[in-house]
């Protein structure tokens, strides 16, 4: 007897879980588990390998603009910020429920991609696509963090599954009325995600004009509705880029325009190479898995039927399409720009009829992102530790000390909550999120960047600054800043971080304080 047999998980109790578990996908059981622990899974790394630190910044910076719920804001898409306005209606602002926005965003997404694959395949295979997906860093790692680029990881699968069932629909019945309608509001939210997501309705555009039922849907109602719902949703974010001169717009264009050309094709190439090496895992499972002869391999690159074909095209366009522009304009692509296209591919390899895994091998794939799982959690503590001896760039593990030290020093001179932070980006984030005055940010002193901070609420309010203490072009602002005003105190405060009993690295900070000033004043 092969002793060999009993390591595989098919053969153990782990096993007969798993196939009970997979055997309960027809009714949509499987899913909704696996997004559950998955969720799960994801809160309990972030909180137990960040407890020595504060959150990651982006999840801060979202939360900030989530103060002031706006149709747009400078320097970021809306959606996030949004979505968490509404969050924090119902959650407290602490570490485990930033966290869990970020994991319930990334459990959404798999949610979002099972509606398109279950059109496709069933049986393992629709369990294979998340698990897949699971394996990539997109799904893991990037989906980390909560801000409006996250979003898109399930703002494209809505988008796409509106579009399919549109171009499907595409009569004058109320429930395909509907779905023209679900469409284009879809296709709306994920351009609030972000401007890139242009490209993912080029891939519609063009994936309807290779179906041979074009003209029946474009001489229909569908694209007008999807068109006229898609305006409406976004109708708030163009009116408020109107209202600023369009002023952020030409910002992203600038931004992502014109740089050198060796810069432009180091970064494309990034690009490339971290959206292969994110699939090279699943892909070689996949191999493994089923085998594919080249009419599988085939029938996966261009499907036989119009469909399928459509498929193909909605995923390649943006990818495509954003590299040929990116090379055009000058823009520097970051690595991780092709995360929200990739939910398409396992579903195209496994989509033929040929492309059988078996369930022993569903089953290893399955045991294998429940271990790796497992390691992550493991791992945690040990990363907790680590950033605790060798700190962040962005100071994280002073945030909780700078938030509560700087809001006791306003409460104990002034008496009054502290309504306006200014200073550096990270430290003012922090300080909105963990001081209990929530104070809006005026990240890098730039009001632009804080439109509900104006320089009469900055007299009537008085603002507090703080910046690293190292950091002389934040502290020579800081002091420019609370020059000729009256009462202004000055505040050199160090301290350690201390985990399990051990400090960490001192830090060094400097406040200033600023009470409101005077209603009469002379100008400066």
């Amino acid at each position: 007897m092969d002793v060999l047999q009993y390591l595989k998980p098919e053969n153990g109790p782990v096993g007969k879980v798993l196939k009970a578990w997979l055997d309960s996908e027809p009714s949509g059981r499987a899913t909704r588990l696996l997004v559950f622990v998955f969720v799960a899974a994801l809160t309990s790394f972030q909180l137990i390998s960040n407890a020595s630190v504060g959150p990651p910044s982006e999840l801060l910076d979202t939360y900030s603009r989530a103060l002031h719920p706006a149709p747009g804001y400078f320097g970021a898409a809306p959606l996030a910020p949004l979505i968490a306005a509404v969050w924090f209606l119902l959650a407290p602002a602490v570490d485990w429920a930033i966290y869990l926005l970020a994991a319930v965003n990334a459990g959404f997404a798999l949610f979002a991609v099972d509606l398109v694959a279950r059109r496709e395949v069933g049986g393992d295979k629709r369990i294979l696509v998340l698990l897949f997906l699971l394996l990539t860093p997109f799904y893991c790692f990037y989906s980390q963090y909560f801000d409006s680029d996250r979003t898109l990881l399930w703002a494209w699968p809505v988008a796409t599954l509106g579009f399919l069932r549109a171009f499907e629909t595409k009569g004058p019945a109320r429930s395909d009325i509907a779905w023209s309608a679900f469409a284009g509001a879809a296709a709306g939210l994920a351009l609030l995600g972000g401007y890139q997501s242009i490209f993912l309705l080029a891939g519609f555009a063009a994936g309807v004009l290779v179906h041979p039922g074009r003209w029946i849907y474009l001489r229909s109602h569908s694209p007008w509705i999807s068109a006229a719902a898609g305006a409406l949703v976004v109708a708030p974010h163009v009116y408020w880029l109107y209202r600023n001169g369009f002023a952020p717009l030409a910002g992203v264009v600038a931004q992502h325009t014109g740089a050198p050309l060796a810069q432009v094709l180091s970064a494309a190439a990034t690009y490339a190479g971290v959206g292969l090496a994110g699939i090279a895992v699943p892909v070689a499972l996949y191999w493994l898995a089923v085998r594919p002869d080249r009419a599988t391999l085939r029938e996966a690159v261009w499907p036989p039927d119009p469909d399928g074909r459509l498929l193909v095209v909605v995923f390649a366009v943006p990818l495509v399409l954003r590299t040929l522009l990116a090379l055009l304009a000058g823009t520097v692509l970051t690595a991780d720009a092709t995360a929200p296209a990739w939910f398409l591919l396992p579903i195209l390899l496994l989509r033929p009829a040929a492309a059988q895994p078996a369930r022993t091998a569903t089953i290893r794939i399955a045991a294998l992102v429940i271990v790796l799982a497992i390691a992550a959690l493991v791992a945690a503590p040990w990363l907790a530790s680590r950033y605790h001896k060798e700190g962040t760039a962005e100071g994280r593990e002073y945030y909780r000390q700078v938030s509560f030290e700087l809001t006791r020093a306003w409460h104990t001179s002034l008496g009054r909550l502290l309504r306006i932070v200014m200073g550096d980006p990270h430290l003012t984030a922090a300080i909105t999120f963990y001081s209990p005055d929530h104070p809006d940010p005026v990240p890098d002193f730039a009001l632009k960047q804080a439109p509900s901070v104006t320089e009469d609420r900055l007299d009537i309010d008085g603002f507090a600054a703080v910046c690293r203490a190292e950091d002389t072009a934040c502290v020579d602002e800081a002091r420019r800043r609370a020059a000729g005003e009256t009462g202004t105190q000055f505040i050199n405060f160090q301290t350690r971080n201390l985990y399990k009993g051990t400090p960490g690295k001192p830090g060094r900070f400097f406040f200033i304080l600023v009470p409101p000033q005077p209603a009469v004043r002379v100008p400066k």
